[in-house]
């Protein structure tokens, strides 16, 4: 036994050693075709070009201000990448699909798909969804940064693996945002609306960022669970949302919309 917690944690800090050396040079292969816009407080960010100095520097204030609310003493170091090209963001990412953005909290960067830098918003991937500001995806990723500090490499890595709804609906609550209509989605939950709608328009990744962001709404805001122990209790998924259902039923609870 002493010997296999021996060899866990040898291989842990290789790991660890391992992502040390490779976060550099994983971000600077990132920063290919970009220029750097902004860097200051930990934060970075690259873009396609110098005219988005002024729109990267309001971007990283606002998103500094947004941090200090979750938690007054969290400083991250982060680098944005803001790609051209849909091809480009996948590569960088290592991503399948088209989600908005992508976080590799190991090697502190956050790749953001091509978006309207003008407009302060992405476009969703299907006309059944709701376009996002960048500031709320902005706060969403660098989050799953802070979630990664707080709990722990490990911990953070089994959270995503057997309760993913709070990695991604604590993000989601605290950037106040969904790209799932929210009277669509309270509809479907309830038992109102079809759940086909879903399946149908292949939408079912956003209705679970929004089933996971009703959940952390209804603990930390509805029922003021602490963030300690939001992240240490086990629920059960279908009990809370039978308990949720029955609160948004009696009028006891309403989803907070911001």
């Amino acid at each position: 036994m002493r010997k296999n917690r021996k060899r866990i944690i040898i291989t842990a800090l290789e790991i660890l050693a391992v992502l040390l050396l490779l976060a550099p040079a994983y971000r600077l292969a990132c920063g290919i075709g970009l220029k750097k816009n902004y860097s200051q407080n930990g934060i970075t960010i690259y873009a396609d070009g110098v005219e988005h100095k002024e729109e990267a520097k309001q971007m990283a204030e606002t998103l500094r201000a947004q941090l200090l609310e979750v938690e007054s003493e969290y400083f991250p170091k982060i680098s944005f990448y803001f790609c051209q090209t849909m091809t480009g963001f996948r590569t960088k990412a290592i991503a399948i699909g088209k989600p908005l953005a992508l976080s590799r909290t190991g090697l502190k960067a956050t790749l953001i798909r091509p978006c309207d830098w003008t407009k302060n918003s992405i476009e969703p991937r299907k006309p059944e969804l709701l376009p996002r500001s960048l500031s709320s995806v902005l706060l969403h990723e660098a989050l799953h940064h802070y979630e990664r500090e707080k709990l722990g490499a490990v911990r953070f890595f089994i959270k995503m693996r057997t309760e993913n709804w709070k990695i991604e609906g604590f993000c989601e609550y605290h950037s106040a945002s969904s790209s799932f209509p929210t009277d669509k989605g309270l509809r479907i939950f309830s038992g109102e609306d079809s759940y086909d709608f879903v399946t149908t328009n292949e939408i079912k990744p956003e209705y679970f960022y929004f089933v996971s962001r009703l959940r952390t709404d209804y603990l930390l805001n509805f029922k003021k669970v602490s963030e300690r122990d939001y992240w240490s209790t086990k629920y059960d998924e279908d009990q809370l949302d039978d308990e949720i259902r029955q609160a948004l039923r009696e009028k006891r609870y309403a989803f907070t919309v911001l």
